[in-house]
């Protein structure tokens, strides 16, 4: 429980402070989904109104986090799990809540300092660069190599089970509870025995989706610098395309070690499981962090040095009436499907196309299929 406690709290105060420090990554000419001239995006409220981000998520998850070690004070262990459970998962959707409304809260302030202050954005200095070799020559990784390298592990781990088979326990454990217990055990069967590798096999069309949207969301360039901008952009999604590859395939090695831990080390405790699955959590996060410090949106933090001083009345396209809130894009005249994200890091959809909706669909129907299987346990 204690183990469970601490993890619990060291992950609210990095999921503060991640969403905290999206608008310092975030494109500087869309700070809080707000489009700012370059004479502007350096000013000192826009800056105040960033660190003000920062600290107030860090000091709500803190906040959120608190209650966490105080149930370790409860004597009855089985309580404490169940109350600690059900207020975790509680408490990061009332947290993700109120963080989405200190977006909307500076989004709100920047627009009305805008106002006030007459800062405007001309038509003509507007512009739109499309780079027709973009995808040409930008080297990232093929989709046969993604699918492959996860599909490769998935049959492995199935073979060594199926010849294993007679090796595995009558009933074996698939969940533990905070205190590192088995608190579900199944029959042994074929379907029981293979269902996690089967949930593995479903999340290869999930991960490639997450991988082909990102490297096939709209190209953003900046019409006064295109050829850097197209580098870095390039260079962006090369870096992100290894990461998704990357997460992948210790996803699926994760899933893999629980699978076998499950049906053949289960008596040794669930330490093990542990062991593996924070250098898991240490690694992704690490590495995500890295590439975000290091490119920010779009590539946009490379070679600044080569961009030089751009003029004071250069400013994004101004897009924001098709993005609601900031966030969701809608843009019936635009038939891209994948887009890149005007806050934060990585692409989203354009749902104004039907394409947007069916992979909606499809997220949906996995989450269906994960609990079907689960269910079918029982």
């Amino acid at each position: 429980m204690l183990a469970f406690s601490l993890f619990m709290f060291v992950l609210f105060f990095i999921l503060g402070f991640v969403n905290g420090i999206t608008p310092f990554y975030s494109r500087k000419g869309a700070p809080f989904g707000v489009t700012v001239p370059t004479a502007h995006q350096e000013d000192n409220y826009i800056v105040r109104l960033k660190k003000e981000y920062l600290y107030q998520n860090i000091i709500i998850s803190i906040l959120f986090a608190l209650p966490i070690l105080l149930f370790l004070r409860l004597d009855d262990l089985r309580q404490a799990e169940m109350i600690s459970s059900i207020y975790v998962t509680a408490a990061m959707l009332v947290y993700l809540i109120i963080s989405f409304v200190l977006y909307l809260q500076k989004r709100k302030k920047i627009r009305a300092w805008k106002k006030a202050n007459n800062i405007k954005t001309e038509p003509k200095m507007e512009k739109i660069v499309i780079d027709t070799s973009y995808q040409k020559d930008l080297k990232v990784i093929s989709n046969g190599v993604f699918v492959i390298a996860q599909l490769f592990i998935v049959l492995v781990t199935v073979g060594i089970t199926l010849y294993y088979y007679d090796a595995i326990p009558e009933r074996f454990p698939v969940h533990w509870n905070s205190a590192n217990e088995p608190d579900r055990i199944v029959d042994k069967s074929y379907l029981s025995v293979l269902m996690l590798p089967v949930m593995q096999l479903f999340m290869i069309p999930v991960l490639f989706f997450s991988h082909y949207s990102f490297i096939k969301s709209k190209q953003k360039l900046s019409p006064y610098l295109s050829d850097l901008s197209s580098k870095q952009s390039k260079l962006f999604r090369q870096a992100w395309s290894y990461y998704f590859l990357v997460v992948s395939i210790l996803t699926q090695l994760l899933l893999s070690g629980i699978h076998f831990f499950s049906l053949f080390f289960a008596d040794s405790g669930a330490e093990w499981v542990i062991g593996i699955t924070i250098p898991y959590v240490i690694i992704i996060m690490g590495y995500s962090l890295y590439l975000t410090w290091k490119y920010g949106q779009g590539g946009e933090k490379l070679f600044l040095h080569e961009a030089g001083e751009l003029p004071d009345d250069v400013a994004e396209v101004d897009e924001e009436d098709y993005w609601k809130w900031g966030v969701w894009y809608y843009n019936p005249n635009d038939p891209s499907i994948f887009v890149e994200k005007r806050f934060g890091i990585g692409s989203t959809m354009n749902m104004a196309r039907w394409q947007a909706w069916f992979f909606v669909a499809g997220i949906l129907l996995f989450i269906v299929l994960m609990l079907l299987l689960s269910f079918a346990m029982d």
